[in-house]
């Protein structure tokens, strides 16, 4: 039994340096944004501290707009090889 749980503390301890790693190397490529790519960082963040919607809700409103905005390069598509005409 104590075997088992050493190595689950092991395993454990393993994932989380893990973690850790990955953290450390986001934290470098954030330094590492160029001058422009932060600004917009900067301006996206300060869009989202506007808006008082969850994360669940923007990726929800995002998934809409994009199929949406699917929809309508299919229809273009369609009405540039004259398969489908709309009716305006």
């Amino acid at each position: 039994m104590d075997k088992q749980i050493k190595d689950k503390e092991r395993e454990l301890a393993a994932r989380e340096k893990a973690i850790r790693e990955k953290e450390a190397e986001l934290a470098q490529k954030e330094k590492a944004l160029d001058p422009f790519s932060m600004a917009v960082k900067i301006k996206k963040e300060s869009w989202y501290e506007k808006v008082k919607l969850s994360v669940r809700q923007m990726d929800a409103i995002i998934w809409v707009v994009s199929i949406l905005l699917g929809i309508v390069v299919i229809l273009i598509i369609l009405e540039a090889a004259g398969i489908y005409k709309l009716p305006f």
